[in-house]
């Protein structure tokens, strides 16, 4: 049964920024699973068979705050409204069909969990009415998040995580290098990304040839910078779609940890570079350095640079939760 619009407004993938924070209802719940036909809810460490109703969350976008639940609360405690509300003053999580704070593990959930979680869910993570995955909402909880704390073991620990890298790296190969297809696992994936290093690598071998070029015609120091990390971009692009095909190797030859901070470093480091390539252009445009024609050249590539800015810091920003929590 669904109320209401037939899917979730609500944008799940690492491109999420500032609007994430500010949502409140969530259509999807932690707690929902399913064991053939049949529905339970795992709420308060408990296992209760429920009925499960799918809302849409504008159903519910007049709710202010927490006292405001009661009205939406359901006069049966078997019945699941698959949302959660999510108290942005109080930080904690709530179901709305009950009332309730959401408790996983003898531990309130709290709205920073799920704003974490949902960086690692993407659309393709939702059923055709829009539900978030409940089972990867429940998975990173029991991961990552502070209801984890006893329920893994190190190493159980460090496989999970190996697992979300793998997961959310290779989604972002799979966008950086163009490819469409569902399934990243098979041989077409992985030709398909090894073309596309190769292209970096020749655009790349033009970069160094262009940067020898000017520097040796003594021109603009500036340009032969700006020139030479657009050549370094594309190398780290580069070397961080190799690591990404080399975490489809056994778990025993990789080490996840190392991998993940690898992951975090070059990342940072693409950031870094964008960075310094706004500048220098900046700089070039303002003093009129540049000609027409190479202006021209340079901008579908700063377009292209933009992109690939906008994906690794969305990444960055991912996998530095996962780091974190490794670490602490």
């Amino acid at each position: 049964m669904i109320i209401g619009h037939e899917t979730s407004g609500l944008k799940l993938n690492p491109s999420t920024n500032g609007n994430q924070l500010n949502t409140q209802v969530i259509k999807g719940c932690p707690c929902y699973r399913e064991f053939g036909d049949e529905k339970v809810c795992l709420n308060n460490d408990d296992v209760v068979p429920i009925n499960a109703i799918s809302i849409d969350p504008s159903f519910f976008e007049q709710i202010c705050n927490k006292e405001e639940l009661a009205e939406y609360k359901s006069d049966k405690e078997s019945m699941c409204y698959l949302s959660m509300y999510l108290d942005r003053k109080g930080g904690f999580c709530y179901c709305i069909s009950q009332g309730q704070k959401i408790v996983i593990n003898e531990k309130n959930v709290k709205t920073a969990e799920i704003d974490s979680a949902l960086q690692f869910i993407t659309t393709t993570d939702r059923n055709r009415d829009g539900v978030i995955c409940s089972d990867c909402l429940y998975k990173y909880l029991r991961t990552l998040g502070e209801s984890s704390e006893g329920f893994l073991t190190d190493s159980e620990r460090e496989e999970l995580v190996a697992s979300y890298v793998r997961d959310v790296s290779t989604r972002m190969a799979a966008e950086l290098s163009g490819y469409s297809a569902n399934s990243y696992s098979d041989e077409k994936y992985e030709q398909h990304v090894r073309l596309y290093i190769k292209k970096l690598n020749q655009t790349r071998t033009q970069w160094a040839s262009l940067t020898l070029k000017l520097r040796e015609k003594k021109g603009d120091r500036v340009l032969a910078e700006l020139v030479d990390h657009y050549r370094a971009l594309h190398r780290l692009e580069a070397i961080f779609l190799f690591q990404v095909l080399t975490l489809n190797e056994p778990m025993g030859e990789t080490d996840s940890l190392g991998t993940l901070r690898f992951m975090v470093g070059i990342s940072e480091k693409v950031i870094q570079l964008s960075d310094m390539i706004r500048e220098k252009t900046y700089d070039l445009l303002e003093r009129k350095a540049m000609s027409e024609g190479l202006q021209k050249a340079l901008r579908k590539h700063a377009e292209k640079r933009k992109e690939t800015e906008y994906k690794f810091s969305n990444l960055v920003k991912v996998l530095s939760e996962i780091s974190a929590h490794t670490d602490s």
